[in-house]
């Protein structure tokens, strides 16, 4: 029998710039202290740790590389040099601040910005997944710690694919998209430039209105609007049409019995037999 044996050499990554990214901020590089690394076990981690040492809103944390980084409800979130986009942003806000729908309004700085950028065909799943051509592209974990001078600290990551990977095409084949499928050769500098710009603008609105001024922008891009899905919390599913979301950011779902309001678990797409 014939064996052929393939090695698959990693992308190595470009250098980060992180001139480049405060040049492309402009007027907004003051609201930002970015660092960049090679590899962290999280940047939310680490930033969170920063957070209950006292470093400013705006800090941030750029990774080419994440060996422990985590997606929503303790899931692992997939990096690797030169194939992702990773970093995570520290914000303060009020202690009475409402952070309900604080993931779905940071998918909205993350669509504007690759629309800014040329990239279409985007939409976001409910509660912080990123969408390009229907597949999942990219997700949102925001974690909270209380700070000591009575501010909330919140950390904000983001990981979005930019070019597709040899080994995650054969853990999860066609089911995930990268930007580089639509619109090749756009630096992870001139991505997280934009990001933080648009960051910046929505954020200053979620702390003023909160997400109750970001709703009707959040709905253009809902990715499941009027499908039928399947709702799983605390290991008990229901069925139901997938309707919109209110001013808190829980999604409404037409179960046929009533409508239920869903503020916490996993919804997907209902597959039929």
């Amino acid at each position: 029998m014939h064996v052929t044996v393939r090695f698959l050499m990693p992308q190595k990554p470009a250098s980060f710039d992180l001139r480049r990214v405060r040049d492309l901020l402009g007027a907004q590089a003051g609201r930002f202290d970015v660092d960049h690394v090679a590899s962290c076990d999280s940047t939310n981690t680490q930033l969170l740790t920063r957070a209950e040492r006292g470093s400013g809103a705006g800090t941030v944390l750029v990774a080419d590389q994440q060996t422990a980084g985590r997606g929503r409800r303790g899931r692992q979130w997939q990096s690797a040099p030169g194939s992702s986009l990773t970093f995570s942003l520290l914000w303060r806000f009020a202690r009475e601040q409402r952070l309900e729908g604080l993931s779905l309004s940071v998918g909205i700085a993350i669509v504007r910005a690759l629309a800014v950028l040329g990239v279409s065909d985007l939409s976001l799943k409910w509660p912080n997944d990123i969408w390009l051509m229907g597949r999942k592209f990219g997700g949102v974990l925001v974690e909270v710690v209380h700070g000591k001078h009575g501010d909330m600290a919140t950390v904000i990551g983001v990981g979005l694919n930019l070019q597709r990977n040899p080994d995650w095409d054969e853990q999860l084949g066609a089911s995930y998209a990268a930007l580089a499928e639509v619109q090749d050769g756009l630096a992870r500098e001139t991505v997280l430039a934009a990001i933080l710009s648009e960051l910046l603008a929505v954020l200053d609105v979620f702390a003023r209105e909160g997400f109750a001024a970001l709703v009707d922008e959040w709905m253009r891009y809902h990715a499941m609007l009027g499908n039928e899905v399947s709702i799983e919390q605390s290991g008990l599913v229901r069925y139901g049409r997938c309707g919109g979301i209110d001013a808190l950011g829980r999604l409404e779902v037409d179960t046929g019995e009533g409508l239920l309001r869903v503020f916490g678990g996993e919804v997907s797409l209902r597959r039929r037999a």
